[in-house]
């Protein structure tokens, strides 16, 4: 007699529900602060020059999402691929997407072509949010930085995913270490926090690097609202005696030095537009020219290829007459 069939022998293999493609979530925002919290407790990690990205990851499906919470797969697909060989269940990162230079750092200004197809992108991660359904976002920073780390522990080297290291304490030295190197910035970030989406929070802090400088005024522009209020005061050097134009700063002052600015300006107006070497005629529609006999001390990221500054912000201005002792500083700017 044939014994009978079990039921288990007879019944397909119940399959593994596939979990859902994590959701987006509202990022976590750095706390701008001027000075490195000396704590060593903080860890410190590069700051990126480029597009905030969250990558949600489920099996093979990868969707890419801006900080704003739009879907950019098409954009920054190049690093679809990589991802999605992270994992069979589900992912939610968050990171930053970079095209880098030939010494391999990170430069905004590839960016745009690299998004067009013409280069190559990476993905610096630098948290996990979600995984296999668990909110990794409630646990604390470093955890979260451990799991993220052993995700991407066993990446090919020409891989585009790329782990987003940190250094525990010395946040003064790595601050000069960044500025040594042309790097933008550091973000402190605390060890046991969660992360707090949707917000800035005093958990992330970002350091920008800048370099500062003076400038030579040559000229302002009015604000579209009111045509006697200065929006923006004209950024000059003089390299080899010849005058040079470096861009625009806003003139956000405090309310009781705008005043004193006006009467500055007012004392050395001229009609006579300066002879500046990369003066365009949109720079030139709306602005009032001065004589080059004031200073702008400004603070900035870098100087772009075309010579303008990247990141201005005004941090002071005062009357000297030796104006042509201004030249662009690359070296020691800070």
């Amino acid at each position: 007699m044939t014994p009978p069939k079990s039921s288990a022998s007879v019944k397909p293999l119940l399959r593994r529900k596939a979990l859902p493609l994590p959701a987006f979530r509202p990022p976590q925002l750095a706390t701008p602060q001027r000075d490195v919290p000396s704590d060593d407790n903080w860890l410190f990690e590069l700051k990126y020059d480029g597009y905030r990205c969250q990558a949600a990851i489920s099996g093979k499906q990868v969707v890419l999402y801006d900080q704003a919470g739009r879907d950019r797969s098409e954009h920054f697909g190049h690093v679809a691929p990589a991802l999605a060989t992270l994992t069979k269940g589900t992912l939610l990162l968050d990171g930053e997407i970079c095209a880098l230079d030939d010494d391999g750092r990170a430069d905004f200004r590839l960016l745009k072509s690299s998004l067009g197809g013409k280069g190559p992108l990476v993905y610096f991660a630098f948290d996990l949010l979600e995984q296999d359904g668990e909110d990794v976002g409630r646990l604390p920073q470093l955890e979260r930085k451990r799991r993220l780390a052993a995700l991407l522990a066993e990446q090919p080297t020409d891989s585009p995913l790329l782990y987003s290291q940190h250094v525990a304490g010395n946040g003064q030295k790595v601050l000069d270490a960044i500025r040594a190197g042309g790097y933008g910035g550091i973000v402190a970030k605390w060890p046991t926090a969660r992360y707090y989406s949707g917000g800035r929070s005093t958990a992330w802090l970002g350091i920008e690097a800048f370099r500062r400088q003076e400038f030579v005024v040559i000229g302002w522009n009015p604000a579209e609202y009111r045509r006697d209020a200065i929006d923006s005061l004209l950024l000059g050097t003089f390299e080899n005696r010849r005058l040079t134009y470096r861009g625009t700063v806003r003139a956000d002052l405090p309310l009781e030095r705008r005043g004193d600015l006006a009467d500055m300006l007012a004392a050395i107006e001229t009609r006579k537009r300066p002879r500046a070497t990369g003066l365009s005629g949109a720079d030139m529609r709306t602005a009032r020219w001065v004589q080059p006999h004031l200073l702008a001390k400004v603070e900035f990221i870098d100087v772009l290829p075309d010579g303008l500054l990247r990141g201005a912000a005004l941090k002071g201005v005062r009357q000297d007459q030796d104006d042509t002792a201004v030249h662009l500083e690359l070296e020691g700017a800070y």
